[in-house]
């Protein structure tokens, strides 16, 4: 008998053992780091404002989660006196976005002040910040060239740089970024591998009892956009410049990956000091680490947002107020580029579905759904 209880007390010992090596929550490894994290920006453009407000941790197997923060109250206040709240969205793929109303967007000259209250009763804010006037885009040339540290199967080495020229303030400490976006026409709008097909009912592409090689695109039922954006850092200080007119400024650079015309909206932005200072901590990293993921959390502590209740809490991004010059133009991908050149094209995977001849009740074209990379809205001065 006591044989028996010795094992069990073995056991029990080496089951606690475990669980103290490898803390386990709702069958996930907790977490051991955890901060909230904010995407907030304001402009001037009459476009929706958003928050975005999720918890973002690091686990011990070294992944990152992130857990939408729903049931907030988020609103800004301004110098002025005037109170703008956002509504949460209600729409399940964007659990913890606010936005304030479509009316709404900011004014150059005017200080804001973003709030938001968790429903535990934390309450956070930033500081105050002043939208300050972004100059006009004077003129813009594109050029084709070739990065030779690439080889030519690299689609980093050939592509268009785009140049701008504009007139800084004379006011000294003024920021600049510059971020664009490309619309494309997407004639697919889901595609399912592994043998899956697209279910009509839960929106979602079910995979078959017995996975197969299978792809199948589905088309787009509507008018329908695909987006992507800039992916680099590019910001600007006028501390040696100021008051100069700058020429030759390097604000994008867009893929060689076909011979059609492509679609940029360029936007000049008149960032604050404290996102300047936040992005160029930005900047730093990813020189050394590759890509924003790869960032350490403690480099992205928020410079403006702070907890009330907690002021020891540690915030993670950036209240980002900013004005914005935009221009909206196509970049010609034939006419200079050399004929000894050749663009890294992207080819369809798999086969388009087809409702087979004389299936009832059979659908094969599914919705445009507007998400990060999607719209069913057509662009400002697209042309077909």
């Amino acid at each position: 008998m006591k044989r028996y209880s010795y094992f069990y007390i073995i056991i029990f010992v080496v089951f606690n053992l475990i669980a103290c090596i490898n803390p386990v929550s709702d069958f996930e490894q907790a977490a051991y780091l955890k901060f909230i994290t904010v995407e907030a920006s304001l402009s001037d453009l009459a476009e929706a404002q958003r928050v975005k407000l999720y918890w973002s941790a690091d686990r011990i197997d070294g992944t990152s989660g992130f857990t939408p923060i729903t049931g907030a109250k988020v609103w800004l206040t301004t110098a002025s006196g005037s109170t703008i709240n956002y509504l949460e969205s209600g729409v399940t793929s964007s659990k913890g976005v606010y936005s304030t109303p479509d009316t709404f967007k900011g004014v150059i000259g005017e200080t804001y002040t973003l709030h938001f209250r968790l429903s535990n009763g934390k309450e956070y804010e930033s500081s105050p910040e002043k939208m300050r006037n972004s100059p006009e885009i004077e003129n813009l040339i594109t050029r084709f060239e070739i990065n030779d540290v690439y080889g030519k199967a690299d689609p980093r080495r050939a592509g268009f740089n785009v140049y701008a020229d504009f007139q800084d303030d004379p006011a000294s400490g003024d920021y600049y970024q510059w971020f664009w976006k490309h619309y494309e026409r997407a004639e697919y709008c889901i595609t399912c591998y592994s043998g899956a097909k697209y279910n009509f009912s839960t929106s979602n592409c079910e995979p078959p009892r017995i996975p197969t090689d299978e792809v199948w695109n589905y088309v787009c039922n509507a008018p329908c956009w695909n987006m992507t954006f800039s992916n680099d850092l590019n910001i600007m200080s006028d501390a040696l410049m100021n008051g100069q007119r700058l020429t030759g400024k390097k604000v994008a650079r867009v893929p060689f990956d076909n011979y059609s015309k492509y679609y940029l909206r360029l936007e000049q932005r008149s960032i604050t000091k404290d996102a300047y200072d936040y992005y160029q901590s930005l900047s730093n990293q990813t020189q050394n680490t590759g890509t924003l993921f790869d960032v350490p959390a403690e480099t992205r502590f928020s410079l403006n947002i702070k907890s009330k209740t907690d002021p020891t809490e540690k915030i993670l991004g950036i209240f980002d107020v900013y004005a914005v010059k935009k221009r909206v133009f196509y970049i010609d991908r034939q006419t200079s580029v050399p004929a000894e050149e050749r663009p890294l094209m992207n080819y369809m995977v798999g086969e388009v579905y087809t409702c087979p001849p004389g299936a009832p009740n059979c659908q094969d074209r599914v919705p445009c759904l507007e998400g990060l990379y999607r719209t069913p809205f057509k662009p400002e001065g697209w042309t077909d």
